[in-house]
């Protein structure tokens, strides 16, 4: 007998003769007796009622000749006894486009449910099977139930409008969904790519790629120990390695499909494919270019604030170009590429507005997922190759960021939308969750430059609080114990503030220091006034809305831009200046190079929004990008890129020892997980 459970999907056994009958039809074929509507034999399926109904209908190749229905676990005196009335409504409509027995609709649209279940099969078509009705259904174990409707995911049971056959499909145009999309097809697969959105949507300007060629065998290597060092020795040093091996391949991939130019020669000697549309590119009103680049040669002691690997002769160079200029960012650039691969390959085609909303297994095979139109329409994408989820990550999602990254909860997002439908999907499916305290990415490049230098920091209340010579990649981890501060973009969920604010101060000295009292680069005055609101037209390369420095004569009037208590500002001011002059810092240990005094107008100051650029865990996936589960075995037709899968990362905060390794590491896996369902 095939049961369907309550859970999401058919599970596959089928009962007596029935059993050789069915035993050829995949989900979403057409086996049937040539000439009739249905493949003879005897289905069954279980739905939720009250209790567990079962239905067992016998076909013939026109009709349903026969109806079991088992309301025995039903209330006796309710939907118990209306067994045989909803048999004789079955056979009558011989359909189950029956009527609810007044009393009994629980009963009746269990009834209604399994019996659609059994003529789908008779049919050779595909099940999907949830609860009874919209928002009955059961919450697979690893999840809660508010985790669920805090995504997109649907997890009832779903009768599709419409079905339509590809050869892989894949849910997310983002950095994982478009090179997965774009290599599946060019390697000649029929190829749907469902995107919640109306466009390609994709966050940051730089993707990096470890350049094969330009590192030594064991270089490569260290770069796998030291950057699983950097993530606390979590990560499945096999995927570390795929993203070694296969990231360069993906990169010019992508960098190739863009058209993209640089602005200048780099002079790092990267190796980058040009391309005979660059300068068309630059002339056609899109404007996006690579304007710098930030590729590295790891070799002798790497070497942050807080950590030193030794890469000794060996060498590990990546590219690291970034594309923009902002405000546009890889987000444009991938529309480009999709845009570009689609008007080669007519086998991809784009479902814009249609999040994927439901995985369909066949036994435990993926064999395709439900999307649902903005007009609400169902249409079922079967996959004969695998599906490809590249949805991004859950920090739109309050209940599963308080569960699996709740020290972000306080923060605001840089990204919207971003509501786990493809874990959610994907643990429905039997796949695991990285069963460890997820890996968040918080930050703020944009509000001015000279970001990370270790000036003066104060909080919201005007008072210093840190050792500012520590790496802005950990400034999200110190202020969750500074105050809330409500500035003016501030996401719809803190209403009353936002934790993540606090001030860099200095003053106009700072181009008297020495060079080397720098962490990173020193901006002179004139490239800093971009980023102080109003100070100049039309300011190009920002994003306008996000730029927050501030200069004035006097601290009274700087700490009334910034929002501060002036009274407190001036005297924590005031004895850091006496730390200073003593060339000891006994409130905070800072060395004592850069501690220098805020003591000549006009003075300066940036006001820094930490906010969550992204959340690096997933599920649990293998180094080809495909799904495991709790036994660690794969999910067959199911890959899990991007922030989705991993775990590539495993520490608190995301690595930064390479520029760019986010994004990178999503083409990567994208691609990766293409090439795998094409069998390459």
């Amino acid at each position: 007998m095939s049961e369907l459970s309550r859970r999401d999907f058919l599970k596959g056994s089928l009962a007596g003769a029935a059993a050789a009958a069915l035993a050829g039809i995949g989900l979403g074929t057409s086996a049937f007796a040539e000439g009739g509507i249905y493949t003879p034999g005897t289905y069954s399926a279980t739905a939720q009622g009250i209790g567990t109904v079962t239905v067992t209908m016998t076909f013939d190749a026109n009709s349903i000749t026969d109806v079991n229905v088992d309301v025995s676990q039903e209330t006796p005196t309710i939907g118990g006894k209306y067994g045989e009335d909803l048999k004789k409504a079955i056979m009558d409509a011989q359909s189950a486009q029956i009527d609810a027995i007044s009393g009994a609709t629980t009963t009746s649209a269990a009834v209604k449910k399994a019996t659609e279940a059994c003529i789908a099969q008779a049919k050779g078509e595909a099940v999907v099977l949830g609860g009874t009705e919209e928002g009955d259904y059961e919450v697979p174990a690893e999840l809660t139930k508010a985790e669920v409707e805090g995504s997109k995911a649907e997890l009832w049971a779903i009768t599709p409008d419409e079905v339509k056959e590809y050869d892989i499909v894949v849910v997310g145009a983002g950095a994982g969904g478009v090179p997965a999309a774009g290599v599946a097809a060019e390697g000649g697969a029929s190829v749907a790519l469902l995107q919640k959105e109306a466009s390609v949507v994709s966050q940051g300007n730089c993707a990096s790629a470890i350049i094969k060629e330009k590192s030594t065998p064991a270089g490569i290597q260290k770069w796998v120990h030291h950057t699983n060092s950097l993530n606390n020795w979590r990560s499945n040093e096999k995927l570390l390695r795929a993203y070694a091996e296969n990231s360069e391949e993906a990169l010019l991939w992508y960098w190739n499909r863009a058209g993209l130019t640089t602005e200048t020669e780099y002079g790092d000697g990267s190796k980058i494919d040009s391309n005979t549309d660059c300068a068309n590119l630059l002339n056609d009103g899109k404007g996006l270019f690579a304007y710098m680049s930030t590729s590295q040669d790891l070799t002798g002691v790497w070497q942050d604030r807080q950590d030193t690997y030794d890469y000794g002769e060996d060498h590990c160079y990546f590219m690291a170009p970034w594309i923009g200029p902002k405000p546009q960012n890889v987000g444009n650039v991938l529309q480009n590429v999709l845009d570009n691969v689609k008007a080669k390959c007519p086998n991809l085609e784009v479902f814009y507005q249609t999040p994927g909303v439901q995985l369909v297994k066949d036994g435990d095979k993926v064999v395709g997922v439900i999307g649902k139109t903005a007009d609400g329409k169902y249409i079922q994408f079967n996959a004969k190759k695998g599906v490809i989820l590249a949805t991004g990550d859950y920090m739109n999602n309050d209940a599963m960021v308080a569960r699996w990254c709740p020290d972000t909860f306080d923060y605001d997002k840089k990204q919207y939308h971003k509501t786990g439908d493809g874990h959610v999907m994907a643990i429905a499916a039997g796949a695991k969750m990285e069963p460890l305290g997820h890996t968040k990415m918080m930050h703020d490049f944009d509000s001015a430059q000279m970001y990370e230098e270790p000036f003066l920091y104060v909080n919201m209340d005007g008072e210093r609080f840190t050792n500012e010579y520590t790496g802005f990649v950990y400034m999200g981890n110190l202020t969750k114990f500074q105050p809330k501060f409500k500035g003016s973009n501030v996401d719809a969920n803190h209403p009353d503030g936002s934790k993540g604010w606090y001030c860099q101060v200095y003053d106009s000295s700072y181009m008297d220091w020495p060079a080397e009292d720098f962490v990173s680069r020193r901006w002179d005055p004139d490239s800093m006034l971009k980023y102080i609101p109003g100070a100049v037209e039309n300011p190009q390369g920002v994003f306008v809305e996000l730029i927050d420095a501030h200069k004035c004569d006097t601290l009274d009037e700087l700490a009334a831009e910034l929002d501060i208590p002036a009274d407190t500002f001036k005297a924590t001011v005031e004895r850091y200046n006496e730390l200073c002059e003593k060339g000891e810092d006994d409130d905070f240990g800072k060395p004592v190079k850069y501690m220098k005094p805020i003591k000549q107008a006009p003075f300066w100051a940036i006001r820094k929004h930490i906010r969550v650029s992204s959340i690096d865990s997933g599920v649990m996936t293998n180094e080809f990008g495909q799904a495991l589960d709790a036994d660690g075995k794969v999910i067959d037709g199911l890959y899990c890129v991007g922030n989705l899968g991993g775990p590539f990362y495993g520490g608190a905060d995301y690595p930064f020892h390479q520029t760019g390794l986010s994004l990178g590491r999503c083409y990567t896996f994208g691609y990766i997980a293409a090439k795998h369902a094409l069998g390459e």
